[in-house]
């Protein structure tokens, strides 16, 4: 049996973990008070947010009506999630971009189509699931 060499670092504890990060209450709240302000700032701003909202209300109302199961409920609310996810990542590729300068920029350009871009897949991805989900539901109606 090897010993083990005393060059190998510790492996910290949770508790030592958080003192270290001076992760507690207080930093902690701040950190999802900054979370909460990004979404605010999504909300008040983001082009698409009308849209995704509606969308996700729209999927919500279907579900309950159509008495979805649970795995079509997570995948659901997981693309909403990433979704959303995705749009506060464009939207701060966007102003980071706008804070850089706001003339016309070939690399800018791209960055903010690629984010866009980004966007645009997922949601594509987010309407085949849903077809997937709801449209044989639908059919069944009729």
């Amino acid at each position: 049996m090897a010993m083990e060499s005393k060059d190998k670092a510790k492996i910290p504890s949770l508790k030592e973990e958080f003192e270290r990060r001076n992760l507690n209450t207080k930093s902690l709240m701040s950190v999802i008070k900054y979370s909460l302000n990004g979404i605010y700032e999504y909300a008040k701003e983001g082009k698409s947010f009308i849209l995704y909202s509606f969308c996700a209300i729209l999927e919500i109302i279907l579900g309950f009506i159509f008495n979805i199961n649970g795995l079509e409920w997570i995948l659901i609310i997981c693309m909403l999630g990433i979704i959303l996810a995705i749009e506060l990542l464009n939207t701060a590729v966007e102003r980071a971009c706008d804070a850089i300068t706001l003339e016309y920029n070939e690399s800018i350009k791209v960055a903010k189509d690629c984010g866009s871009g980004a966007t645009f897949i997922i949601f594509i991805v987010m309407l085949i699931l849903n077809i997937i989900i709801f449209y044989p539901k639908i059919i069944a109606l009729f």
